[in-house]
């Protein structure tokens, strides 16, 4: 008998759990601050996609840093991948992250890794970057949600002297 009172003990505990009572952090909506009213859906024209407007300029810095990255690359201060590490850091810090960009250094980086390695020549690397950016050329027009600042692959675009997506 006296070696069942402790583990009575314990379940009478724990049985008491259930009626102790913890306060829950919610917000009571009383005038609430945080909830976002969208206006009313209108049967209107879709309006026509449009860039955004510190989009060129973001363009441009990205490639001003991928040029200072090179210069480091050619003094054999960092490595390729490295490089492209360090831009797709700068360019998430600058513009965020979408889609498309999100795709195309998924695509840089797996060129500048192979192209390290010497699994491919640079000429190599430069066709299968050029390759995924005609692809989301060609996905561009019917893509229904369109990144407004799809800087990192227009940059691509340019270095590549291959047409924008606008």
């Amino acid at each position: 008998m006296k070696k069942h009172i402790p583990l009575l003990f314990v379940l009478a505990a724990l049985a008491g759990c259930e009626t102790i009572y913890l306060p829950s952090f919610k917000e009571i909506p009383v005038n609430p601050t945080n909830v976002k009213k969208e206006p009313p859906k209108k049967q209107t024209a879709k309006l026509p996609y449009r860039l955004a407007e510190s989009h060129w300029t973001d363009v441009s810095k990205i490639r001003d840093e991928a040029t200072r990255l090179s210069y480091q690359v050619s003094q054999g201060k960092i490595t390729k991948v490295q490089a492209a590490q360090y831009l797709n850091r700068f360019r998430t810090q600058q513009v965020g992250r979408n889609s498309v960009d999100d795709s195309m250094y998924e695509v840089y980086l797996r060129s500048a890794v192979d192209s390290q390695r010497g699994a491919i020549s640079s000429q190599q690397s430069k066709l299968y970057v050029q390759n995924a950016l005609r692809g989301w050329q060609q996905r561009w027009p019917n893509m229904s949600n369109k990144p407004a600042n799809p800087a990192f692959t227009n940059f691509l675009m340019e270095v590549m002297d291959m047409r924008p997506l606008e």
